[in-house]
């Protein structure tokens, strides 16, 4: 169980990451000419948006990475909820004894 769970936590990690990641990109192909994205010199005003761009990079990185983790923990709890449950099984006769 314990590779199981470590493969699903892996995976859902890395899921979750590539949509951030894959998302940052996408905003660069649209509006990275604004900050100058793959140019080597940049003008004052590239300068500006390049930074405002690096800031909400970092808060869109870091609050992404934030709701990760807190998934993943939610997601460990209900594992080990299912982990700890116990179920019982009745096998019911359904011929009675006749007196």
């Amino acid at each position: 169980m314990k590779n199981y769970r470590r493969f699903l936590y892996s995976t859902l990690e890395t899921r979750f990451k590539t949509i951030m990641i894959g998302s940052l990109a996408r905003v660069e192909q649209y509006f990275g000419y604004l900050w100058g994205h793959g140019e080597e010199e940049l003008t004052d005003k590239q300068k500006e948006f390049r930074e405002l761009w690096e800031e909400l990079r970092t808060e869109i990185l870091n609050h992404g990475n934030f709701q990760i983790r807190k998934g993943l923990d939610e997601v460990d709890e209900i594992m080990d909820a299912n982990d700890n449950r116990y179920e019982y099984k009745f096998i019911m006769n359904n011929h009675r004894r006749e007196r």
